[in-house]
């Protein structure tokens, strides 16, 4: 199966309907360093008190800066690979809702601007469809380290059981875009074949809160 062109995923969902459908999604994906010096920003994990709709919210902010980020750079990419980034795109953004509708009131719908602007330069400096194919793979990897740490994090089962179905299908990203970029699995899972809950290889939301206008 070409890993450059998986189904295109209606963003239109029931949070059910998009936990099963996910979980063969992944399926239809082919098999970095951080982006930037991430860790450096990030204190060493620490307790987080927040409840399932806070920590809902953030995950929902974070799955949207994927999707503002695959926007700028499509326009580099080929014919051949814009389909992939638009899957991607919208993954993300279903994966976005998902955690909206766990999320509540607390639900933003916009990209978390703290982690926005500390991409912005990266995404900003795109040149070529390699650099956009990088930044998304390493992009792609954090998310999943987040989304381990949530488990960690959530209690409730819908809650749990969201972040434990969205990680594999970011995770098959990672895979898809490393093979894309000629690169072994090795270069594709830099935190290891099962990804990693280490949140300082992620983004935590200490550092990244939702913010309210």
């Amino acid at each position: 199966m070409d890993a450059r062109h998986p189904p295109d995923c209606g963003r239109s969902v029931d949070r059910r309907r998009f936990l099963g459908r996910s979980t063969a999604g992944i399926l239809l994906l082919t098999a970095g360093p951080a982006l930037g010096p991430v860790g450096g920003l990030l204190p060493a994990a620490g307790a987080q008190a927040s409840r399932a709709p806070e920590l809902a919210a953030f995950a929902e902010s974070v799955e949207l800066v994927a999707v503002a980020a695959y926007e700028a750079g499509i326009e580099l990419l080929s014919e051949d690979l814009a389909p992939l980034l638009q899957a991607l795109s919208g993954h993300h953004a279903e994966h976005a809702e998902a955690w909206a509708e766990i999320a509540g009131d607390l639900a933003t719908g916009q990209p978390n601007e703290l982690l926005l602007a500390a991409l912005t330069e990266a995404i900003d400096g795109f040149g070529s469809q390699n650099e956009v194919l990088r930044f998304a793979r390493d992009l792609e990897n954090q998310l999943s380290v987040t989304c381990g740490h949530l488990i960690t994090r959530l209690e409730e089962v819908d809650a749990a059981t969201t972040a434990a179905t969205i990680l594999p299908v970011e995770s098959a990203h990672a895979a898809a875009l490393s093979y894309e970029l000629g690169e072994g699995l090795e270069a594709g899972f830099p935190f290891g074949a099962v990804e990693s809950s280490d949140i300082a290889l992620g983004f935590d939301p200490s550092i990244f809160p939702v913010t309210r206008t």
